[in-house]
């Protein structure tokens, strides 16, 4: 605190880091508005059952005014933050003057008392009164260049309280902060998670706007563990935090297992429109490149790998806009979505008190982000889920697959190295492990059975899952590639492989699709026998040579994980055995 002996005392550097810590927190809730006014039209159209839609929009629409006054009053601090920093500068700089001048002028006053003390002594001759006026004169002088010093000082000392007082009116709108200003102090940083949420409750709706704004940090905290714990966590926060973090933190939330469906949907749903943003502006710059090689005579030629590249990334950012557009219109359902780590989980049908089936389908090698752009590997979902409205179906993918060429691991080749690698899916399977784990937290998806479905590399990679400690109540095989060595069959889940003869069924028959551990080799697997596709698989010639046909054999293997005519006695034993 300044006193009257030192009214320059403080830092401006620190106070103007104040200042911009408050800038930083308008332009926090800024960015807020825009995700607030997606989140509003999204959720206008979204049929949520476990989520209030009404409350959200509610929610929502009264939050516009109250973060337009939590702005302009996080600026005005700003503002005066700043000013203060610079009076208190300039008040330093001459509070550092005035100490020069008050030294020069003491040190002046004291030698013309030294003079006159010495003249008085007689060391100089009587009769001098000319001299000793001129020596009053300049004692005078020094004295009043002293109280001028000193009036000077004491205008500085009012012009510091006047600062100060200037600066406490405009920071009267701490209520801008308000409850969440303990959030930032040490003891917040010293209480347990479940203090900090019981506080979090008692929030008010633009406190709680402004604390995810602000501290998102405080928010990891909270909600980043185990899923088990997640799930617990969620159920302390009320509703009003819960809507509140979906708005405002929808990337952390959208990838949270532990974290109820419904609310990940949400949170995912505002995440595609953020993405389709981000689209939209490298659609443009793609774009500007083009017309600047068009406009240069001879560029487009000199540079046609480039332009080629350009109309490729072009046609991935057109489909990858596309899906996400239906996600955001309520016609796809993301349980997970992460461009960047290869990560999308796509929800068929809708969690509920009725949900009385959860399952659970991994498709195989070289499954990648654009086929769940194109609609490849949803038909036997949606099949099933369209029979079965008491399901829910999640499309799984979450990180890279082999062959995945969303990420480094790229070609056929490397694909089905892989696919047949025991280390690539210890990697794979506890990740698995953790997403069952969060749907069986789910309060509305935790006392439906569990059925997984993999196709050919997805059931090594269900089968880890289990290793990692993933229970089902039944494990599907449809032309499923192996189990690991480590995995032993859970005696209460029920196991089946459903099967046409194709490329992989005959390199299984070689024992070279791992180490011959699978399906159809297990006594664990339910499994009649070979399906039969809509064209012969091999065939006889005039010498009884059996002739393979490769063509027939991937189709038959593709075929198994469709919704196709073709597939349809797969389909409907495959219902009956799950629904039994």
């Amino acid at each position: 605190m300044w006193t009257v002996a030192n009214p320059g005392l403080g830092e401006p550097d620190s106070i103007l880091s104040e200042s911009r810590i408050r800038s930083a927190k308008a332009a926090n809730l800024r960015t807020l508005q825009t995700t607030l006014a997606g989140a509003q039209s999204h959720a206008e159209t979204t049929g949520w059952t476990a989520l209030s839609r009404d409350a959200f929009v509610e929610r929502l629409v009264a939050l516009v005014p109250e973060i337009d006054l939590l702005i302009r009053g996080l600026d005005a601090q700003a503002a005066a933050l700043e000013t203060y920093s610079v009076k208190v500068d300039e008040i330093q700089g001459e509070q550092r003057l005035l100490e020069a001048r008050r030294i020069a002028a003491d040190t002046d006053l004291y030698d013309l008392h030294w003079s006159n003390a010495f003249d008085k002594g007689e060391n100089f001759p009587i009769g001098t009164a000319e001299r000793q006026a001129r020596m009053d004169a300049e004692l005078e002088s020094a004295n009043a260049r002293i109280v001028a010093i000193d009036a000077s000082w004491q205008e500085l000392v009012t012009r510091r309280s006047n600062a100060d007082d200037v600066c406490v009116r405009d920071l009267e709108s701490d209520q801008v902060l308000g409850a969440t200003a303990w959030f930032s102090t040490s003891w917040a940083a010293g209480a347990s998670v479940d203090d900090l949420i019981a506080r979090l409750n008692t929030l008010s709706k633009s406190d709680l706007t402004v604390l995810i704004a602000t501290n998102p940090d405080l928010v990891k905290r909270m909600l980043t563990a185990a899923p088990e714990t997640v799930a617990e966590r969620w159920q302390q926060l009320g509703e009003p935090a819960q809507l509140a973090l979906i708005a405002g933190a929808p990337v952390l939330l959208g990838s949270l297992n532990g974290l109820p469906a419904l609310a990940r949907v949400a949170a995912n749903r505002l995440n595609a429109s953020t993405r389709i943003a981000e689209i939209d502006a490298e659609s443009a710059k793609l774009d500007a490149e083009i017309a600047g090689m068009e406009r240069t005579r001879g560029r487009w030629e000199q540079n046609y790998d480039r332009s080629d590249q350009i109309v490729k990334e072009h046609k991935l950012l057109e489909a990858e806009r596309s899906y996400l557009q239906r996600t955001v219109d309520g016609k796809n359902q993301l349980y997970l979505y992460d461009r960047e780590g290869a990560r999308i989980v796509e929800m068929h049908g809708t969690p509920s008190s009725e949900t009385r089936e959860r399952i659970t389908y991994v498709p195989g090698t070289m499954s990648n982000m654009d086929m769940f752009y194109d609609g490849s590997v949803q038909p036997l979902s949606d099949w099933i889920v369209n029979q079965h409205p008491d399901t829910v179906a999640f499309i799984y993918k979450d990180g890279l697959f082999p062959g995945d060429s969303d990420g480094p691991r790229g070609g056929l080749t490397k694909g089905v190295a892989d696919a047949n690698s025991a280390d690539f899916v210890k990697q794979t399977g506890p990740v698995l492990a953790d997403f069952e784990t969060g749907l069986a937290a789910d309060p509305l998806l935790s006392d439906a059975t569990s059925t997984a479905v993999g196709h050919s590399w997805g059931l090594a990679n269900i089968t880890s899952a289990e290793v990692a400690g993933a229970h089902y109540d039944s494990v599907v095989s449809l032309s499923g590639a192996w189990m690991p060595e480590e995995w032993r069959p859970d005696p209460t889940t029920n196991y089946a492989d459903f099967s046409y003869e194709d490329i992989l069924q005959v390199a299984q028959g070689t024992g070279a699709v791992g180490d011959g551990n699978n399906p159809r080799s297990s006594d664990a697997f339910e499994a009649g026998t070979f399906y039969e596709g809509p064209k012969p698989a091999y065939t006889v010639d005039g010498d009884g040579t059996l002739i393979w046909h490769p063509t027939v054999l991937m189709d038959n293997h593709n075929l198994v994980a469709t919704g196709d005519r073709d597939n349809i006695d797969v389909l409907k034993d495959l219902e009956r055995w799950i629904y039994r």
